[in-house]
């Protein structure tokens, strides 16, 4: 677990790192074992980790990360397994120019800073920019990078095993984060065995608490938490660390919603129903299907299409899946309407609604029923 941070980073040097290659022209060479998992696209690429004196590096084939790529030399590649904050990772430093034929002329040099999360830095020391700056970025395909000297820029993955990369000037820094939540007076941290959140102590809070008890990642659910203002508190050794930010997305749960009332259409006069009308805004992807009773919701039923079914009125994922869409109820012609059985005349609707992201609008406007008259 780590946090983008707008700092930019130096470039350690090559002193204490293990060289790989020597004056490499064309040569592609393989890196030892990172000592921790690392996932690209998917793959753990632990012993796969490759580069080349053309100034690339691939993580599961050739020249996914270029660096001013193009016929270059490397005079030297290094690589180190270092901590930092108590984590694992592994640095490369490539040291060469921009032409094969210049050796000993050091004007393109950068390093790599690989973290046991996915998440990456490059660290430019030197860069002509006279070749190819571009990153194969799972799910998102190839981009452009726009790298300059004595710069870092942090890539870091937004889904898990190493996949659509965010790519910011700036740094990456991985540290000891503990979380816990504050329930009114309560400190409480994430039981997995429950799978809720259990009281641990009572304010105040302290470094202590935070290292018996914090959890290492921040869990979303709620199940535990009784106050309407849990507090998210975040613990971390790094003196360096930035203050991360947390973005909650809350989406509506499903609603059954059902009419308390009857809509009657006892007037002598009306012979049957005609049809029903719908008016409603559904913006995105949201779900909204329909069930009707004639017995003052005593049962309730659906149109399949070739006659009127039973719903169970207590459960959601049968109305769900049985309920009549939009389309559906808009389509029951009057011999349809006829069949469901209408000597009461009376009726009522219910509804079951659903989005399925943050940014879905589904609003119900109105049902207009139109009736046969005499």
């Amino acid at each position: 677990m780590g946090v983008y941070s707008t700092n930019i980073i130096s470039p350690k040097g090559n002193s204490g790192m293990t060289s790989i290659s020597t004056h490499n022209d064309d040569g592609t060479i393989n890196f030892p074992d990172l000592g921790f998992d690392f996932f690209y696209n998917g793959v753990n690429c632990r012993t796969t980790i490759i580069s080349n004196g053309n100034s690339w590096i691939g993580f599961t084939s050739n020249e996914q990360l270029r660096v001013n790529k193009r016929d270059a030399g490397a005079d030297n590649i290094y690589y180190a397994k270092e901590t930092v904050n108590g984590k694992l990772t592994f640095r490369i430093r490539w040291e060469g120019h921009q032409s094969y034929s210049s050796w000993g002329t050091l004007d393109l040099v950068w390093e790599l800073i690989l973290f046991n999360d996915s998440a990456m830095v490059l660290v430019i020391e030197k860069i002509p920019n006279t070749g190819t700056n571009s990153f194969e970025n799972p799910t998102l395909g190839m981009i452009t990078l726009t790298l300059e000297n004595n710069k870092s820029y942090a890539f870091i993955p937004q889904q898990d095993q190493g996949k659509s990369y965010t790519v910011k000037e700036g740094s990456y820094i991985q540290a000891n984060i503990k979380y816990l939540i504050v329930d009114g007076n309560d400190i409480k941290h994430w039981d997995a065995s429950t799978s809720s959140y259990v009281k641990v102590s009572e304010l105040p809070l302290t470094a202590d608490k935070f290292q018996t008890h914090g959890d290492d990642a921040c869990h979303k659910e709620r199940t535990g938490i009784i106050s309407t203002s849990p507090i998210l508190k975040i613990w971390s050794s790094s003196s360096e660390m930035p203050s991360p930010k947390i973005t909650q997305t809350i989406k509506p749960k499903p609603v059954i919603v059902t009419m308390k009332d009857d809509i009657s259409f006892s007037e002598a006069y009306i012979n049957d129903i005609m049809n029903v009308v719908v008016t409603l805004k559904n913006t995105g992807s949201g779900i909204i299907v329909f069930i009707v009773s004639v017995d003052s919701g005593v049962t309730w039923k659906a149109w399949d299409g070739s006659s009127w079914i039973l719903v169970d009125v207590t459960n959601m994922q049968d109305i769900k899946s049985k309920g009549m869409t939009v389309a559906v109820i808009q389509g029951i012609a009057e011999a349809q309407w006829t069949s469901l059985g209408l000597l009461n005349k009376k009726m009522r609707f219910g509804w079951y609604m659903e989005v399925t992201t943050s940014t879905d609008v589904l609003k119900l406007k109105q049902v207009i029923i139109n009736y046969g008259v005499e």
